[in-house]
């Protein structure tokens, strides 16, 4: 007996199962791709931002630098008024140092669009509309005739409600406090586009440059350098486009020089003839265009939005941008600065030959 229990002890033994083993968690599930993402240039504007704004269902928010008294803004302000009438919420952030915005909110609440100007201590600097928090149109485009009738613009459109929903959660504490630095605003990643605001504009600046192999191009109304302030984030962009000239990297820049603002000419040469001494090819449009657009072409990588590169941009104002890695977009926007480097006025080496554009 006692060894056919020492049998079925030894059995039990073998047969219980023991501690399940620890399961290996699993990754997380990369990010969906992004909805629809495109291009907006020149007078691509105000054409889709009318039909963005009468897409509309349940609100409408948007922060701007101008809300000028103009026909093609009375437009922008008439649709904005009937999607208010089908009952849609409307709300807006105006740059209080902008004199004529002051007449502007007035009327904007007159009309029922709850506006207000931002605070005095930190500029308001973007031109940014949210929709129905799943869509937005962002870019360099202020709301002026001269901007959107004349100027030479660079925006993006994104159809995606977790683009859309965090440009709200901005918009939401900017109308709460202009002037403290957001704090809900981890960058949000696709595979094919990137948010980037206020202070994160510096930091995803300097690791494009750093990593441009092919090519770096940037269109930029103004780029400032200043000699009193050598580590200064601006100047450090500045010096990263010459370092990635003299490692081969084929860089050109176009900046805007202006028939009536000599701060912005003065600004612009100087840090044109410091490019040119380090190999960076410089062009400047023409005189009676401005180019306001903010664009940097990095590789097959584009960065569109508010900010140019001065001080103000990199670390006081609040501004709005988007990094893309959309192909069609790159292209697209590879394409319009072709384009203007074609136009634009000559000066330091001549240009290589075109970087390909990317499938071709």
């Amino acid at each position: 007996m006692k060894t056919f229990l020492t049998f079925l002890a030894l059995l039990a033994a073998v047969f219980v199962p023991g501690p399940a083993p620890e399961k290996t968690p699993a990754p997380d599930p990369a990010p969906a791709r992004a909805g629809r993402v495109e291009a907006v240039v020149n007078r691509e504007y105000l054409p889709l931002v009318l039909e963005m704004i009468a897409g509309s269902r349940e609100r409408i928010e948007f922060l701007q630098l101008e809300f000028h008294y103009d026909p093609e803004v009375k437009q922008i302000q008439d649709a904005l008024r009937a999607a208010l009438a089908r009952g849609v919420k409307v709300r807006g952030l105006l740059e209080d140092n902008i004199s004529f915005n002051r007449t502007s909110a007035r009327y904007l609440n007159q009309f029922g669009i709850e506006t207000k100007l931002d605070t005095p201590e930190k500029m308001l600097h973007n031109k940014l509309f949210i929709f129905d928090r799943n869509r937005v149109l962002l870019g360099s485009t202020n709301l002026s005739g001269n901007s959107l009738r004349n100027n030479n613009e660079t925006n993006l459109r994104v159809d995606d409600p977790r683009i859309g929903a965090f440009f709200g959660r901005y918009f939401d504490q900017l109308w709460g406090d202009s002037n403290r630095e957001p704090q809900e605003v981890a960058p949000v990643e696709l595979p094919e586009i990137k948010t980037v605001v206020n202070r994160q504009h510096f930091p995803e600046l300097i690791s494009l440059l750093d990593g441009g192999r092919r090519r770096i191009w940037v269109v930029m109304y103004g780029m400032s350098y200043n000699e009193r302030y050598p580590g200064s984030h601006p100047n450090r962009l500045i010096e990263a486009l010459g370092q990635a000239a003299r490692r081969g990297v084929d860089v050109r820049v176009i900046l805007d020089r202006s028939d009536y603002n000599e701060g912005i000419n003065r600004v612009n040469d100087e840090t044109s003839e410091r490019l040119g001494k380090t190999g960076v090819k410089v062009r400047f449009d023409r005189e009676d265009v401005t180019t306001h657009a903010k664009l940097v072409i990095v590789d097959e990588k584009a960065m569109v939005g508010s900010a140019n590169w001065g001080y103000q941009a990199m670390d006081v104002r609040n501004e709005s941008s988007l990094l893309v890695q959309d192909k069609a977009v790159v292209e697209d926007l590879t394409r319009y600065f072709l384009e203007m480097w074609d136009e634009g006025t000559f000066t330091g080496t001549p240009a290589p030959t075109p970087f390909p554009t990317p499938g071709t």
